[in-house]
């Protein structure tokens, strides 16, 4: 059968998927059925051959499969390329030696001539140079055609690899993102190891381009946002070695709400093993909020109070970039390090652990300073080194100590676990560099509209007041839903207590 007597077996753009995958102005219209090669077409790119001729060859019945080319001898560059029919060619017949240990295959080389040839121009346009379109076999149906190696090519599609990189980005593995691609009507099934294999392919080409690739993409959002900042740090050979970077709003937030910041680096000692250190703070909702991951950047604001681990590089970075700033240890970590290495501290109910929180939650410096002696005397403890060198540093952890400073609720490290934890359903122990700031921004904008929640409802309804005092009635208008719960309780605590009048006026 020859291609002028078979008929055109497509009658709709649907049953042909390239129109729809390959959406490229320069090509020609292929889902014109009367369209096919001729000697003197053009076209921009070498990739739009293959396309238009397999959609050629998909709307007449055969697959396409690219054959062999030549290169200039002068530049070396590619110069012609020829594209044929999948069943041009023959089957090499050869004997094994032993015919019952070799697999029988079926011959699908047929001889076929059809073909096209294209050459670059010196306009460097590539221009078709020979076309022929007769077979040697019976084409096929429309059923039968897509079977074609060459048009299960939809997983290779722009549109579709895009499609699979945002479903990857929403967090769907491999198997999800097949079945919900293929929901979408397109012909050929898309099957979790075409996902997989296309997202190891980018992995792959993306090594050692991490650092171009990221700031590529951040000096982007700079365009689109002139508030943007970024900063890249490179070792001596010219590697990524570290990298911050803070949105407008996230700058903006730090100007509002960064009087109490919390850095902490668990996110590349936890299970993702991932260096990430986010700098954090709470919002008028009591929220968990991101600052970014640099407040070198922050308009010359430093904060009034920062909380970190017992980290001695921090201690020392802190005191030279925040000498103003009132450094507060995690009081999580300080318990952890206590419990690790005080034996007697294991133990909660063990006289020691009383004695000690009795000391730990007294009022006065001067009280604080007699039970920590009467505390290491008793125990015998002079020795042990690491109660040494936490009283050394008492004024960053002890909260009798801590009095005068404001810490927005905050005594922990918990607002970045909590943070982390929000990561979890973004990132994974696979997720690299690249991905990693695309999905810190999906991140950031799921956060943001929790809190855009927050505000639409403390604006759009009125709490249940305990009684219609002044000062409740005002602190109900002036306070955030979050915020004023808190009020409320300790509105509710101060009724219940007793009070005597000492002089009078």
């Amino acid at each position: 059968m020859s291609i002028e007597s078979a008929p055109n077996f497509f009658d709709s753009e649907k049953d042909c998927p390239y129109e729809t995958n390959y959406n490229l102005h320069d090509l020609p219209k292929i889902h014109d059925k009367n369209l096919e090669p001729y000697i003197g077409l053009e076209f921009e790119d070498l990739d739009y051959v293959y396309i238009f001729y397999n959609a050629y060859a998909c709307n007449h019945g055969f697959g396409i499969r690219k054959n062999s080319s030549a290169k200039s001898q002068v530049t070396k560059d590619l110069i012609w390329k020829n594209y044929v029919c999948d069943k041009a060619g023959k089957k090499n017949m050869y004997t094994p030696e032993d015919p019952s240990t070799s697999k029988k295959r079926y011959v699908t080389r047929m001889d076929c001539k059809a073909k096209l040839d294209v050459r670059r121009s010196k306009y460097e346009k590539w221009v078709v140079t020979g076309f022929e379109k007769q077979h040697t076999h019976e084409l096929d149906t429309p059923r039968r055609t897509i079977k074609h190696r060459s048009h299960k090519v939809a997983h290779k599609s722009l549109i579709v690899k895009n499609a699979m990189d945002n479903l990857h980005e929403a967090g769907l593995g491999p198997s999800k993102i097949a079945k919900t691609l293929n929901a979408t009507g397109v012909n050929t099934d898309i099957t979790a190891q075409n996902v997989i294999d296309h997202l190891r392919i980018k992995r792959k080409n993306n090594i050692g381009r991490e650092g171009v690739l990221v700031a590529q993409y951040l000096q982007a959002h700079m365009v689109k946002d002139p508030n943007f900042f970024f900063a890249l740090e490179l070792d001596s050979d010219g590697i990524l070695r570290s990298l911050f970077w803070a949105d407008s709003r996230a700058r903006n937030d730090y100007i509002t709400f960064g009087d109490v910041i919390v850095f902490d680096v668990t996110y590349k000692t936890n299970r993702l093993m991932m260096a990430f250190a986010p700098f954090t703070g709470v919002n008028h909702h009591r929220q968990s909020m991101l600052f970014g991951c640099a407040l070198n950047c922050m308009f010359d604001k430093h904060p009034q109070v920062i909380i970190t681990d017992m980290d001695r590089a921090m201690y020392n970075a802190i005191k030279i970039v925040f000498p103003n700033t009132r450094h507060r240890f995690c009081s999580w970590h300080i318990n952890k390090h206590l419990i690790e290495h005080v034996y007697d501290m294991r133990d909660t109910e063990s006289e020691f652990a009383s004695e000690y929180k009795i000391w730990y939650n007294n009022r006065t410096i001067e009280h604080c300073e007699v039970l920590w002696k009467e505390l290491i005397t008793g125990f015998k403890l002079q020795n042990n080194k690491l109660l040494s060198k936490m009283w050394n540093l008492r004024h960053h952890w002890v909260p009798v100590y801590l009095k005068d400073i404001f810490v927005a609720g905050m005594t922990s490290a918990g607002r970045s676990e909590s943070i982390n934890s929000f990561f979890d359903g973004f990132v994974n122990s696979n997720t690299q560099l690249p991905e990693f700031v695309v999905q810190y921004e999906k991140a950031l904008l799921t956060r943001h509209h929790s809190e855009e929640v927050e505000d639409y409802k403390t604006l759009n309804s009125a709490p249940v007041l305990l009684n219609n005092t002044n000062i409740e009635i005002y602190a109900s208008k002036l306070y955030t839903r979050a915020m004023f719960k808190l009020f409320q309780n300790e509105f509710k605590q101060s009724l219940e207590c007793g009070h005597q009048k000492l002089t009078s006026s």
